[in-house]
């Protein structure tokens, strides 16, 4: 289930002050990863659950679009007032409901905000809208979480006990894993 929290404006202008955003490293290995599969292309990147944008504006210089998506209009706002960059947006919508065409992002990020959300139904629906040969990143702070996704759930959740971050290729027939 989505959870709503950090809604208001005082809670945002916290969150753009004191949110901790991922490191150029990090990104960099990402988008390093990312880049690994010869197929995959720099159009359009989405950063699910993106709060204030700290982790949007990341990923700015290495794509054509960039689109920020939370279900908090106050967090999307503080992102909007921060930033003024041609080729980044912000969305309002829920992880589970992503405002993207079937097979339309490269790129999908969830920066800190995968705890928030029901994974079940968001790694299906970063699913519908990955590229074949799209990449799904999910940083976190804490990997102490169940994920279910077809096949690969009993690989997912032992890579998950054991690193902090994961990144996964999800294509039409296909769940690979990668570690940091």
């Amino acid at each position: 289930m989505a959870v709503r929290l950090f809604e208001d404006e005082e809670h945002a202008d916290s969150y753009w002050k004191y949110r901790i955003s991922p490191s150029e490293e990090l990104i960099d290995k990402v988008l390093h990863f990312h880049r690994s599969n010869k197929k995959s292309a720099n159009d359009l990147a989405v950063d699910v659950g993106c709060g204030s944008g700290q982790g949007t504006l990341l990923l700015a210089p290495h794509f054509t679009c960039v689109v920020g998506t939370d279900i908090s209009p106050a967090q999307l706002e503080m992102g909007r007032k921060h930033v003024n960059i041609p080729n980044v947006s912000y969305r309002e919508s829920p992880a589970e409901e992503l405002p993207f065409e079937d097979g339309s992002v490269d790129l999908v990020t969830a920066m800190s905000a995968f705890h928030w959300f029901d994974h079940s139904r968001f790694l299906q629906e970063a699913h519908r809208v990955l590229k074949p040969n799209g990449c799904l990143a999910v940083l976190n702070y804490t990997m102490d979480m169940e994920l279910s996704y077809g096949d690969c759930s009993e690989t997912l959740n032992h890579i998950c006990n054991e690193v902090r971050v994961i990144r996964l290729i999800l294509s039409e027939h296909l769940c690979v894993l990668h570690i940091l």
